[in-house]
């Protein structure tokens, strides 16, 4: 994910050191006109703004410590985008730490996938001070079709764990009506225009047959469903649809061999 987003970067005229474990990525960026880092710490150490782009907490943290991780090379008045998918909570924590290194955080979630990467129509979820999001701008916008701001740290975070809950509960749902069509002999394209034309409309629903059905994809939403769960119940607040998605999932969620196939 992290590649169109930095060739974009680099296309629209901005310095750029990248670092990754995958030499791939980081080769073809080269080609592009990227510096090629060693460690996260030589990013750090070599710039102003850094772009984080990996998945989830173990990563993050990983990516933070150490000897060569980005806070030994971090230097007050850097700014990071973090792009990764965390807990609002965790976000928060991501941000205070940082904040004792003089570093500042912007919660930058995004959704659209390498193809919107790709086409420069990402959609941006962003929290955090609004001069840090100005500062941070000019690079998110080399990439974003929309940037919508959404408050604190963490309210970013929140809004991308129940986007993904929201898209996760479609996906069930159009997954079960094609189904039970499938099953009655009805044709499915016909179906599929019913769906594009009536209440029953959605971006998965519309695009079911041909894109989001052929996608095995609804375990993979399963620890946004968690998180966001988890934040309903510090507001004593019940999410019953959201719970028995995640229920459903979890009974056909695929094992770690088969998710790589």
């Amino acid at each position: 994910m992290g590649q169109p987003f930095a060739a974009n970067i680099l296309q629209a005229g901005f310095d750029l050191i990248v670092h990754d474990l995958r030499p791939e990525p980081v080769a073809e960026l080269v080609a592009l006109g990227a510096r090629a880092a060693r460690t996260a710490r030589e990013v750090a150490e070599g710039s102003d703004i850094v772009d984080i782009a990996v998945p989830h907490e173990p990563e993050i943290t990983a990516l933070m410590h150490g000897r060569d991780g980005l806070l030994a090379g971090s230097h007050p008045g850097q700014a990071w985008a973090i792009h990764s998918s965390l807990h609002p909570r965790n976000m928060q924590k991501v941000a205070e730490e940082a904040r004792k290194h003089g570093v500042a955080v912007l919660d930058a979630q995004f959704s659209g996938g390498a193809g919107g990467a790709r086409k420069r129509s990402l959609t941006f979820m962003v929290g955090g001070d609004p001069d840090v999001l100005e500062r941070c701008r000019p690079v998110l916008e080399t990439t974003a079709g929309q940037i919508f701001v959404l408050g604190g740290i963490g309210a970013a975070a929140l809004t991308k764990n129940v986007q993904n809950m929201m898209q996760a509960i479609n996906l069930l749902a159009a997954g079960e009506g094609f189904r039970l069509i499938e099953r009655a002999g009805v044709d499915l394209e016909v179906f599929q225009e019913v769906v594009r034309t009536t209440g029953a409309q959605s971006l998965v629903g519309d695009a079911y047959l041909h894109q989001w059905g052929l996608r095995p994809v609804p375990w993979v939403y399963s620890l946004a469903i968690e998180n966001a769960l988890e934040v309903a119940g510090t507001y004593d607040l019940a999410l019953p649809v959201a719970a028995s998605a995640l229920e459903t999932i979890a009974e056909g969620e695929p094992t770690p061999d088969a998710a790589r196939h």
